[in-house]
């Protein structure tokens, strides 16, 4: 079952999410300055236990001026983070959780403009980049980094066609 993130979710979701990307950077840093950002937007899957098996975030928010070039008046789509616990692996749920996200995506875009869903991935991640492939997203740039400079791919996927 996915549910919408609270508030008490959050230590939840840091703690996942840090184990999830430890290799990546300081999620324990990085996760809550997104949660308190005003348009992000996660959610839970949750067994019928309601412990939680993965979480996802979900950014809307203005083009930075400075990457496009552009004034800041495209509002962006941005799957920030998809984690699945370890042992809950391969079992479907991060899948289901990147469904949930671009269904709401898909709503939202109509309205707000959107042009597409865009998501960072580790360049070592080759499973999550199948997944993310499936469900029609492409690489648009291969130059992304984190913080410890690990590559990353940056993919799209087009909304509202």
């Amino acid at each position: 079952m996915i549910r919408r993130a609270e508030v008490t979710d959050h230590p939840w979701i840091v703690a996942t999410g840090a184990e999830a990307y430890h290799d990546l950077g300081d999620y324990t840093r990085i996760l809550p300055s997104w949660l308190e950002q005003p348009g992000v937007l996660a959610w839970i899957d949750a067994d019928m236990h309601g412990r939680g098996r993965g979480f996802a975030m979900l950014g809307f928010y203005m083009e930075d001026p400075t990457q496009s070039g552009k004034p800041a008046t495209q509002v962006v789509a941005d799957l920030l983070a998809l984690a699945v616990l370890p042992a809950q692996q391969g079992r479907g749920i991060g899948g289901k959780l990147l469904a949930h996200v671009i269904e709401v995506a898909e709503r939202v875009a109509p309205s707000s403009q959107i042009p597409a869903l865009r998501l960072t991935v580790a360049e070592t991640n080759t499973s999550a980049q199948r997944l993310y492939a499936r469900t029609g997203f492409r690489i648009v740039d291969g130059s992304a980094t984190y913080d410890r400079g690990q590559r990353a791919l940056r993919m799209a996927r087009p909304l509202g066609k």
